[in-house]
């Protein structure tokens, strides 16, 4: 009977959370008919679809979703390891960062909320629109084709919002808890995901990425695999380097789950499509090149060198439009520093398909598009360790 008591108050206390977060994020407990666990990717935070019934003041029901986001500190690997004190999510919101956007760009964040205890968050949450009908259909697999308008709008997107915030004076708050420039350059490195596994993480990933780290670099020239090696080990020439390069608000994790295309919207207001760009967990100040490139760090069938001259077209018709020039000494240590953070943080996923390919002609170009990756960014590496761009 104690048992069932406990658990009754368990159930209470977690309804009565319920009901207040539902209030704090506008929606009336009472309307929430419905709650579906969504399955998460490799981050941290909860999801869950409510139906929400809504008044019509007609006698047919009517009913609308929304997705429910639940945020703690450090939650998850991906959270601990890029120092997420401070709920950067919620933070980018509740200090006007992201109602700043361009036009074409959406979160579909409708409401968030922080909770504090003596000044510090505790929890947090984002309630969004539902727009599962407008995700990528297949979206860890490389769009067919490399769908040129698809990717084309992706990068101009990403080189509006890059514009946007160029040396944005907003984005060195500490107080909007951005991973730092360390956190951002290291957050998969193969010693670090050890210490979380012995530490007592059992997420499933963390051995998989450590397989991927394996194969990388068993399969990387051994001068560039000792390069990439001692930066793990010794980042900080790069990172004075990153220190010295205009900086912009860099989304951090630009892949086919966090994103979405939304049609033409014919009702007032009347807006154009639009790209959906979900999940600000990873977010931080740095090279605008991170985003752009981290596409062809999980789809790997894209040609990097093509997709960062599409970019820096955009970038620079969007900087030129704000009375800003760059350099070329500038581009070629953005473009450095782009291929160098993606090797160093999408090398074990490139290493992972490789291991995986089938036998014959896609396990030899999955092989050689590893040692491409190590190679351009061990180049870049030896560069921008001497480079002064400024």
């Amino acid at each position: 009977m104690r048992w069932c008591a406990k658990y009754e108050n368990e159930m209470r206390q977690d309804t009565e959370d319920d009901a207040a977060l539902s209030r704090a994020l506008g929606i009336d407990p009472a309307s929430v008919v419905g709650h579906e666990p969504i399955a998460g990717g490799i981050a941290g935070g909860w999801l869950e679809r409510l139906t929400v019934h809504e008044e019509t003041g007609g006698t047919a029901a009517r009913y609308s979703h929304r997705v429910l986001k639940r945020l703690e500190p450090e939650s998850g690997w991906l959270g601990a390891l890029s120092g997420d004190t401070l709920l950067r999510e919620v933070r980018l919101w509740s200090r006007g960062v992201l109602s700043d956007l361009p036009a074409g760009i959406e979160t579909g964040v409708v409401a968030w909320m922080e909770r504090s205890q003596n000044g510090r968050p505790v929890g947090g949450a984002l309630l969004l629109r539902d727009e599962r009908g407008h995700l990528l259909r297949d979206p860890v697999s490389t769009p067919p084709g490399c769908s040129p308008a698809l990717v084309g709008a992706l990068l101009d997107a990403l080189a509006r919002l890059h514009a946007r915030y160029w040396c944005d004076a907003r984005l060195s708050d500490p107080e909007m808890g951005l991973a730092t420039p360390e956190a951002a350059l290291l957050l998969a490195a193969p010693d670090a995901l050890a210490r979380r596994m012995a530490g007592g993480d059992a997420d499933p990933y963390l051995p998989l990425a450590l397989a991927g780290w394996e194969t990388f670099f068993r399969l990387a020239a051994p001068e560039d695999a000792e390069t990439l090696r001692g930066l793990f080990a010794n980042p900080i020439p790069v990172l004075e380097t990153i220190a010295r390069l205009p900086w912009t608000l860099v989304h951090g994790d630009v892949w086919g789950p966090n994103l979405g295309m939304l049609p033409p919207c014919r009702r007032a207001p009347r807006r154009g499509a639009r790209v959906l760009l979900l999940d600000w967990g990873l977010a931080t100040v740095g090279p605008a090149t991170y985003d752009a490139l981290w596409l062809c760090g999980t789809w790997h069938k894209l040609a990097p060198v093509r997709v960062l001259a599409a970019y820096r077209a955009r970038l620079e018709r969007h900087l030129g439009a704000r009375g800003v020039a760059l350099a070329p000494e500038v581009w070629r240590a953005l473009a450095d520093t782009g291929y160098l953070r993606t090797a160093l943080t999408c090398g074990e996923a490139i290493g992972r398909a490789a291991a995986e390919a089938q036998a014959g002609a896609p396990k030899r170009q999955a092989e050689a598009r590893v040692r491409w990756w190590a190679e351009r960014a061990a180049r870049g590496a030896r560069r921008i360790s001497s480079a002064d761009p400024s």
